[in-house]
Parts: C-alpha cells; structure tokens; sequence
C-alpha cells in the first residue's frame, strides 16, 4: 500500500478489534504531550482515583473485549 486512500480502504475491511489496535498503535507513535495537556490529563486522572472512579488492572482488562466489539 503506497497511498492514503488505500490504507483508508484497508481499514474499513478491518474487524472492530483491529481497528482498535490500529489506533492504539498510531496514538502511541504520536509526538509527546504538551506538558500543559499531560499535567491536565494527570490532575483528571487523579480526580477520578479520589472520587474512587478506578477498577483494578484485572478488571480493566476484562472490560477491553467490550469496548473493541461491536453491542
């Protein structure tokens, strides 16, 4: 594949999970955060934890087959 519109074509025969994948993958080659949005994600997250918003490791993974299929 060489060109834009076929790896878009691509993508749309992937199934959910992969698609998934796929974005995780791309999200993660992106640039670094600007360190206004990592400090704003991280007070985010920290609110969440004390307002008791949090699973356990164990539990999130059994949540991802959910969020990467189709209802």
């Amino acid at each position: 594949m060489s060109t834009v519109e076929e790896i878009r074509t691509a993508i749309t025969q992937l199934d959910p999970r992969a698609k998934a994948l796929l974005s995780a993958e791309l999200y993660a080659m992106s640039d670094e955060p600007e360190s206004t949005e990592l400090e704003a994600a991280l007070d985010r997250g920290l609110a969440d934890v004390e307002a008791g918003r949090m699973h356990e490791v164990v539990e999130v993974k059994n949540m991802i087959p959910r969020w990467t299929s189709k209802p």
